[in-house]
């Protein structure tokens, strides 16, 4: 009877392991390349530690390990569906530098961004780098242990399901992405359309120059300036999206359940 219960805890544990080791890999902030796999790993057994109490159990133990392993892919299935709305968030703001490097005529001068190991542009990495500083200030990493929490004590261990309401609220925010990414980067991103078509229709009173050639430097230099100028909306902008977030995790958990 002692081992049956101890057994129990340990596959208890496991289980809330899984699903908050999941969010963990999930999240861009944690999830990059440079953060070791063991601080990864030592950060979730530790958020499972905190966690362990506030559980709600609703499986017994098993003895068959097909069984236990289904369990298991389960909370990883929860855990990952947490990790990729907060994911959203990072690549709205990732997008919006995108969509202003294409603009502007940035979108040549790559860099290697240590996170991902990938070519980004410069204006993209700018953003992803706001974005990690505002997911920090305005304590988004205490909503995301708190929609955690709050995963596990209303959505019981197994007892997950992936339905039509989930499934359709993912593709949404998924749809929502651009849209997001767009609010972000308004300012300048209307700025550069005007610049465009101001020099479109020089384009057509002075034929004879090449004035998208020579507009390049230009768009550079009021790409910049917009982008220092609008800090002040584009920091809220992104402050929002994660202040959403847990209006997000109470949707989607209970669409879960």
């Amino acid at each position: 009877m002692e081992n049956l219960a101890i057994t129990f805890e340990i596959q208890k544990f496991l289980l809330v392991f899984f699903r908050v080791a999941a969010v963990i890999f999930m999240v861009p902030v944690f999830s990059a390349r440079m953060v070791s796999g063991i601080f990864k790993g030592g950060l979730s057994l530790l958020i499972a530690y905190l966690l362990f109490d506030v559980i709600t159990v609703n499986f017994t133990a098993q003895q068959d390990p097909f069984v236990l392993l289904a369990l298991c892919v389960k909370e990883v299935f929860i855990g990952a569906v947490i990790g990729f709305v907060v994911r959203l968030a990072f690549n709205a703001a990732s997008m919006s530098g995108e969509i202003i490097s294409l603009q502007s005529g940035l979108s040549f001068a790559r860099v290697m961004d240590p996170a991902s190991q990938q070519q980004v542009s410069m204006i993209e990495q700018i953003k992803s780098l706001i974005a990690v500083l505002i997911f920090f200030v305005i304590d988004a990493h205490h909503m995301l242990i708190q929609g955690i929490a709050y995963s596990l004590t209303t959505l019981p261990i197994g007892s997950a399901s992936l339905n039509a309401p989930l499934a359709g609220y993912l593709i949404k925010a998924t749809a929502g992405l651009f849209g997001a990414a767009f609010r972000i980067g308004a300012p300048v991103i209307v700025t550069l359309f005007l610049v465009e078509l101001s020099f479109g229709i020089m384009s057509r009173m002075i034929p004879q120059a090449n004035v998208f050639v020579d507009a390049l430097p230009a768009k550079i230099l009021i790409t910049v300036l917009m982008l220092g100028m609008s800090l002040g909306y584009i920091v809220p902008s992104i402050a929002a999206l994660f202040k959403g977030l847990e209006t997000d995790f109470v949707r989607m958990i209970r669409m879960m359940g």
